[in-house]
């Protein structure tokens, strides 16, 4: 057994493709040592900016031998009429490497075909790697990729170097000009130097005495540590986000935490800006103090490690002070525009080439969100449409203009202060809600309504125009806004009919977008359906049940309802005879109307039909009142006592029946049957 160890080294990789790269490679080698049959222990991968390795452990010095049984043309065709081999046979056997006389006759449902055993002798791991490695690296697939040079190859950024040991031994390739070596090197500030590598312990202890942290999970533990230790020398708070520790810990290989500040005169701008500013744009933490309040600080982290930190402060404070004096010009003028002038600005701005301006778009769903409120809560009617009104005017302003995040909040600030309703400021900033899985929900009624209103339109009036997602192609992220506006629906509790709604989002566009409002309808709301069967099944619905009830009602929360109070019946014992029933009976009656009001009692001949007859007059007025008030799972355990009575009636009794007045008076039963079992659902869909 052995080890390999690969090291590419690079200029500065994006923080983002770090980890993904990282990913890529041990994935992909596992794949290909299980293919090359090469026998491993396992796959470590990690990095950092300027590095990327992979160490595979307890390594076959060889691959291992292997047999493949195949199978080849019929024997009618491999062998002439004196059992020597045709040119098909012989050509069947050279193409797999099978010598004739092991060739063999091999019988099967469809005839005698010839087969035969393929046997490969395993080769060397070592010859198998060199042929196999630069494969894997020039297949890891970046976000984006650039060539330098003369060279075709392309990668995240320029290559300078690459480790490759075998066992200790050098393991040579080349790519484009870049030989493989057992050279790597340190820190490019503070140990640049070049040193040999002999073996896995040896690299990461030789790379951390040249400064290099190479493993991402210790960097991200170190840069917490110094942040928890700044936090307790100074007595504030910093709020650690998961995913700017990741990216910071993918930017630097010597974390160093430096704390800077900047002047209180900017704590005046609202701290979204301070916090997108330092957060998203100089991935600097920023610095509460223990009430939550937004402090004048922030924590950088560098790369390098000086005797001094003082120039690396004040470059910190120098790049956030140009950025945040930008950012209150930007403010001050934004404040002396209403924001209905920049709503009628949108007039002139494009939203779609064939959907019209943005200031259309706006009264498009300004009219679906009316909509909504006067079904769901007229009380806001008036705010809500102030609040849509409003909602998009933000986008013309300089600071959003600038930091394109803060779309909605800007919006939110900018409200307040030209003294809009509360309810019509915190609106603003909750349409955009949720804008993400996970993220918050709209809390008041006209943030719901203006976020559904807008979410649709974007649905419909893509789905007008032909753009429909497919595969993983969702360019105007269609899904996500549905799913939005499911959450939104489920987690309100609004009762809404879907077809309506749908027909009122698509009445808005007809002025713009001729569509055949009929068949985009169907489309829109089958993809709504198919989100919300997504959602569910994810809580384990089954989508089989779903499937069954989607059709019982246009409302989202009564197909919930009844999806789920299917899901708990099905797996019992007494609902796999009802369901078996019902399609037995759909079956027999195909799609044939037949009345069950004129069963005739007289005309029954077996106790099972009067039994069975009996149940559904008990059962017919109850389940249906109860599937009217939403009672499924009530309905459902109801339904159960048709179990035995339906088992016994195909038992004792035969339907088509010689004369045709028994024959049509058990078939007229049969409908009744299929009539209350269908109040929950179309069981025929589950299978």
């Amino acid at each position: 057994m052995s080890y390999y160890l690969l090291e590419i080294g690079s200029e500065e990789i994006p923080a983002g493709f770090i980890g993904k790269s990282c990913d890529f490679l041990k994935n992909e080698f596992e794949k290909q040592l299980k293919e090359h049959n090469i026998s491993y222990g396992s796959v470590t991968t990690d990095g950092t900016p300027r590095r990327m390795y992979v160490y595979v452990t307890e390594m076959a010095e060889k691959q291992a031998d292997s047999e493949e049984f195949i199978m080849g043309p019929p024997a009618s065709i491999a062998y002439d009429t004196e059992g020597g081999l045709t040119k098909a046979g012989q050509g069947f056997a050279s193409s797999k490497g099978i010598k004739s006389e092991d060739l063999k006759r091999t019988k099967t449902e469809k005839g005698e075909y010839i087969s035969g055993v393929k046997r490969s002798i395993g080769i060397e791991t070592s010859e198998v790697l060199k042929d196999l490695i630069p494969r894997i690296i020039k297949s890891i697939p970046f976000q984006k990729s650039m060539r330098w040079g003369s060279n075709d190859f392309r990668f995240a950024r320029p290559i300078h170097w690459f480790v490759s040991l075998f066992g200790g031994e050098l393991l040579p390739f080349e790519i484009d000009g870049i030989s493989a070596d057992r050279y790597t090197y340190g820190h490019r500030i503070m140990c640049p130097s070049r040193f040999e590598v002999k073996d896995f312990a040896g690299y990461i202890k030789a790379l951390a005495d040249a400064r290099v942290t190479v493993n991402t999970e210790s960097r991200r533990e170190q840069i917490a540590t110094q942040i928890k230790a700044l936090e307790e020398k100074h007595g504030f708070c910093v709020d650690v986000d998961p995913d700017l520790l990741d990216t910071v810990s993918n930017l630097v290989e010597a974390p160093v935490a430096v704390l800077g500040s900047f002047s209180e005169d900017f704590l005046k701008l609202p701290p979204e800006v301070l916090i997108t500013s330092m957060k998203n744009h100089q991935k600097y933490f920023y610095v509460n103090d223990k009430n939550g309040k937004l402090l004048n600080y922030f924590i950088g982290i560098s790369n390098t490690e000086p005797a001094s930190t003082e120039l690396i402060r004040k470059g910190y404070e120098r790049v956030l002070r140009a950025r945040l004096t930008d950012a209150k010009f930007f403010y001050e003028n934004d404040i002396k525009v209403p924001l209905s002038q920049r709503t009628e600005e949108l007039k002139k701005v494009v939203y779609q080439e064939k959907l019209g301006t943005s200031y259309a778009k706006m009264e498009r769903f300004r009219a679906v969100a009316a909509y909504l409120a006067d079904t769901l809560d007229k009380s806001v009617k008036d705010t809500t449409d102030r609040a849509a009104y409003l909602c998009k005017a933000d986008l013309l302003s300089e600071m959003v203009y600038e930091f394109p995040e803060l779309q909605g909040i800007m919006g939110r600030e900018y409200a307040a202060l030209q003294k809009e309703n509360s309810g019509v400021v915190q609106a603003i900033f909750e349409h955009y809600l949720p804008r993400f899985a996970g993220d918050q929900l709209p809390e008041t009624a006209e943030g719901s309504f203006v976020s559904m209103a807008d979410k649709l339109d974007t649905v419909c009036g893509c789905f007008s125009i032909g753009l429909i997602p497919s595969g993983s192609n969702d360019p105007y992220a269609l899904r996500r806004s549905t799913i939005g506006i499911l959450q939104i629906i489920r987690t309100k509790g609004y009762r809404l009919n879907l077809d309506r709604l749908i027909e009122k989002s698509l009445s808005a566009l007809a002025d713009a977008v001729k569509f055949d409002a009929e068949k985009t309808a169907a489309s829109v709301k089958e993809f709504i359906l198919q989100r919300l069967k997504q959602l569910l099944a994810a809580e384990g619905v089954d989508g089989e049940c779903f499937d069954a009830v989607s059709g019982l009602s246009a409302d989202v929360i009564t197909i919930e309802k009844a999806a789920r109070a299917l899901a708990k019946y099905r797996s019992s014992a007494e609902f796999a005879v009802i369901s078996q029933g019902y399609k037995r009976i759909n079956n027999i009656l195909k799609k044939q109307e037949w009345n069950s009001d004129a069963v005739n009692p007289a005309l029954f001949e077996k106790d099972e039909e009067k039994a069975l007859a009996d149940l559904l007059a008990e059962k017919k007025q109850a389940t249906s009142e109860l599937i009217n008030k939403e009672d499924f799972e009530a309905a459902l355990s109801g339904l159960m006592a048709f179990s035995k009575p339906v088992d016994a009636f195909f038992e004792a009794v035969m339907v088509m029946a010689d004369d045709e007045k028994v024959k049509n008076n058990r078939l007229s039963l049969l409908a009744g049957l299929r009539n209350i079992f269908g109040l929950a659902g179309d069981l025929s869909k589950l299978a």
